[in-house]
């Protein structure tokens, strides 16, 4: 995970400050701020959202396509979200894992600095990454029980917001697997 801090700037705009060394899941690539995004960066995403803009989250995922046109570059899916942010899955296996569960944001840092500027994420870009996440036009080595599994993980993770978004505030915040357990008994 990311070492991240999150703040609502207003009108459904999360600013991102990253904090730390380079690490497995945020370091420089190139010109590009890599960051490798696990449920629990979502989490971190998700806690400052209104309650409306969980509702919309919730509506999206489940009454629209979730599919998202990937775009095949160099052993890589990629899904560009602007002129600065862009989205990557890799085609192959993982170093750790035969199959992937996760999507990378790259984030253009001509100057290679580090730690990287902060950055705005809107509550649309929040979705079209957890799209990313579930979408089924998936790369070679990708399996529908990450798909399925991530969709549990991201519903949960927005169900208990609705329902307790205390929960998710404060320095000692479950992790994934706590979310999905605390939505199963709750």
């Amino acid at each position: 995970m990311a070492n991240i801090t999150t703040n609502l700037l207003g009108n459904s705009i999360i600013k991102v400050v990253f904090s730390g060394r380079q690490g497995r899941h945020l370091r420089l690539t190139g010109l590009w701020t890599d960051w490798m995004l696990e449920m629990n960066d979502f989490r971190d995403l998700v806690s400052p959202l209104s309650s409306e803009d969980v509702d919309s989250l919730i509506e999206k995922l489940l009454n629209s396509k979730n599919k998202l046109p990937f775009i095949r570059r160099n052993g890589c899916q990629e899904y560009k979200l602007g002129e600065d942010k862009k989205i990557v899955r890799r085609l192959g296996p993982g170093k750790w894992r035969k199959e992937y569960q996760s999507v990378a944001l790259f984030i253009k840092n001509k100057k290679k600095k580090w730690p990287p500027n902060p950055i705005v994420i809107s509550k649309d870009e929040i979705l079209i990454l957890m799209r990313a996440m579930i979408t089924l036009d998936r790369p070679d080595n990708y399996y529908i029980m990450d798909s399925l599994r991530n969709y549990q993980y991201l519903l949960a993770m927005l169900w208990v917001k609705k329902r307790n978004p205390d929960l998710l505030q404060g320095k000692k915040r479950p992790n994934a697997n706590e979310i999905f357990r605390i939505s199963l008994v709750k």
